[in-house]
């Protein structure tokens, strides 16, 4: 493998759209991304969800990601303490710093990993590696778990503080990079576009959302390619 298969590799293809839009934008806007961790094996059982880590290929598409990222940018990293995704952001850490740009730091943050959880049965209702993760995101945001999880409001309302309110203060030309799972970005997609996901909101490894502050705010999926003003 080498840095070309970063433009040929089918899964990445929201990782690319996701460079092209951050390069079209002025450089005094604030970003955010919340992307899905990078390539892992199948993860075929639920005693496997937390220990799976990134394959090779993994590693070396993530710091390819990092290499194209503007160095005009200041960088500031936030990952879920499952070990993937700090591996994603440290390779992507080592590709900015590979092209002479500047990593601020990297730092943990809970609530990418997971809600709030009274009763760990709740992920049986969710298959593993994610199989019906749209349909698992819709029946929470229905209330349909009672007090088993967190509610999805409130999960709603604090991820967005933790991302888009946190880049609201930030200064201008910084990018702030979150690496999560199917499962924040999915209620995050839930949450701003304010109606049902469908697996096919469902991003591929690197893939995820953009967020950018200047004049207004808006949200650009990787998924499709859109971008929409958010309140």
């Amino acid at each position: 493998m080498n840095s070309n298969d970063w433009n040929s590799i089918g899964w990445l293809e929201g990782a690319r759209r996701l460079v092209a839009w951050i390069d079209s934008l002025p450089l005094e806007s604030r970003i955010m991304l919340l992307i899905r961790h990078s390539h892992r094996e199948a993860i075929e059982d639920h005693d496997a969800q937390l220990s799976t880590e990134l394959t090779d290929l993994g590693r070396r598409m993530s710091f390819e990601m990092g290499k194209r990222l503007p160095v005009d940018r200041k960088s500031l990293f936030f990952f879920s303490f499952v070990n993937r995704c700090y591996q994603t952001a440290d390779e992507m850490a080592k590709g900015i710093r590979e092209t002479g740009g500047d990593v601020i730091d990297l730092n943990p943050l809970p609530l990418l990993a997971t809600p709030d959880i009274a009763d760990n049965n709740v992920w049986e209702e969710l298959q593993p590696d994610g199989r019906n993760i749209a349909e698992f995101v819709n029946r929470w945001a229905d209330g349909r778990f009672g007090d088993m999880i967190e509610g999805f409001g409130e999960y709603g309302a604090r991820l967005l503080e933790a991302t888009i309110g946190r880049l609201s203060e930030a200064d201008d030309g910084v990018i702030h990079i979150h690496v999560t799972h199917d499962l924040a970005l999915m209620a995050a997609k839930r949450t701003l576009l304010t109606r049902p996901v469908a697996m096919s909101d469902r991003d591929p490894f690197l893939g995820g959302l953009g967020v950018v502050i200047g004049d207004d705010r808006k949200m650009f999926l990787s998924s499709s390619g859109e971008e929409h003003i958010i309140p």
